[in-house]
């Protein structure tokens, strides 16, 4: 999932900053994203553990050590305030305990320092995300994201009770949460929506009428935009028809 995500980062532009000595006992589970545009600057500090791996306030601990290393081996004005934490953090289960909802909602809500954002995720929805961008036809990482938040299926599948879903239904679903949380948890994530280009609808609807029934939609809408205050019995009554009881 590491490398997946710096797959990301490089792709929406950062650049993984190797030169951060960081200090503590999970220094190896960081890492260090910067990116530049037009004289803005986005920093972003990544983590990457599983549940239960470390307690909250040996997290914090940490993230402290690594915020004091960052400062000092970055020279750059206002860091801090442009500082952001990801965390990635691999769970058993998609099911919300608790204990879970709780220790992530500390994170997230505690507001010194940087913002924070915790993407969890299961090896599974990783590894069934993976395999379907796999077999996508080539192109950038972002753009099969896109695709996939956009899709339909994927869609109906996720919004059904679980219940109700299929082996193959629970697969999807599972991969758009983990989707959906991507574009969640990375703010400078956009969502591509393409417009679908719709036909001329009176055209499709003249295609189906008989000339009779063409000629009384064209009598109605005349005497309509003479006065649209005439009600449809009205209206009927002035092109002959009768009206409707």
């Amino acid at each position: 999932m590491n490398n997946f995500i710096k797959s990301i980062f490089i792709e929406a532009g950062f650049e993984c900053s190797e030169r951060i000595n960081f200090k503590g006992d999970y220094s190896a589970n960081f890492s260090f994203f910067t990116r530049t545009v037009r004289n803005k600057f986005d920093f972003y500090l990544v983590g990457n553990f599983r549940e239960k791996e470390v307690s909250l306030e040996c997290l914090q601990q940490e993230l402290a050590q690594c915020l004091d290393s960052i400062l000092l081996e970055m020279n750059v004005s206002g860091l801090d305030k442009n500082l952001s934490l990801l965390l990635l953090l691999e769970t058993e289960s998609t099911m919300y305990s608790k204990e879970r909802t709780r220790y992530i909602y500390n994170i997230e809500e505690d507001p010194y320092d940087f913002k924070k954002y915790v993407l969890t995720h299961t090896k599974g929805q990783f590894e069934a995300l993976e395999l379907i961008l796999s077999e996508m036809q080539a192109g950038p990482l972002l753009n099969k994201l896109n695709y996939l938040l956009l899709e339909k299926k994927l869609f109906a599948s996720f919004k059904k009770k679980e219940e109700d879903r299929n082996t193959i239904e629970n697969k999807e679903a599972d991969i758009y949460d983990l989707v959906s949380k991507l574009f969640i948890k990375l703010p400078f994530l956009s969502v591509i929506i393409e417009q679908e280009n719709l036909g001329n609808l009176k055209k499709e609807i003249d295609a189906k009428l008989t000339r009779t029934q063409s000629n009384i939609v064209n009598l109605m809408l005349e005497q309509y935009i003479k006065d649209p205050e005439l009600q449809i019995n009205d209206i009927l009554t002035v092109i002959g028809c009768e009206g409707i009881e």
